[in-house]
């Protein structure tokens, strides 16, 4: 037997928690994605403009350029925005979801 009713979305749509719930969720996603396109355009446009910083030994005579280490720190920040994705979302949008959901009915 199904016990799943239809759910009425333009009543949701309509709610005040659900507009928080939304806009939070936008803010936080544009806001990572922002950071996370100034970060790889920072680094373009140093490549672009200043391929020498890049090519520079992080010490003299080192195999290891600072071009590498941005790399590596680019590929780390992706991760990190991610994690901080996650956390914020399991601790703040997650509770929000679940009391819309038994709200709903």
């Amino acid at each position: 037997m199904d016990t799943h009713q239809p759910i009425d979305l333009s009543k949701i749509a309509g709610r005040s928690d659900f507009r928080k719930l939304s806009s939070e969720r936008n803010f936080l996603g544009f806001s990572l994605a922002l950071v996370m396109a100034l970060i790889y355009f920072t680094f373009i446009s140093i490549v672009a403009f200043s391929p020498e910083t890049l090519a520079r030994p992080i010490v003299p005579g080192s195999a290891v350029s600072i071009g590498i280490l941005a790399g590596i720190a680019i590929m780390a920040s992706g991760f990190i925005l991610t994690a901080i994705y996650v956390v914020y979302a399991s601790s703040r949008i997650e509770p929000m979801v679940d009391d819309l959901k038994g709200n709903v009915r």
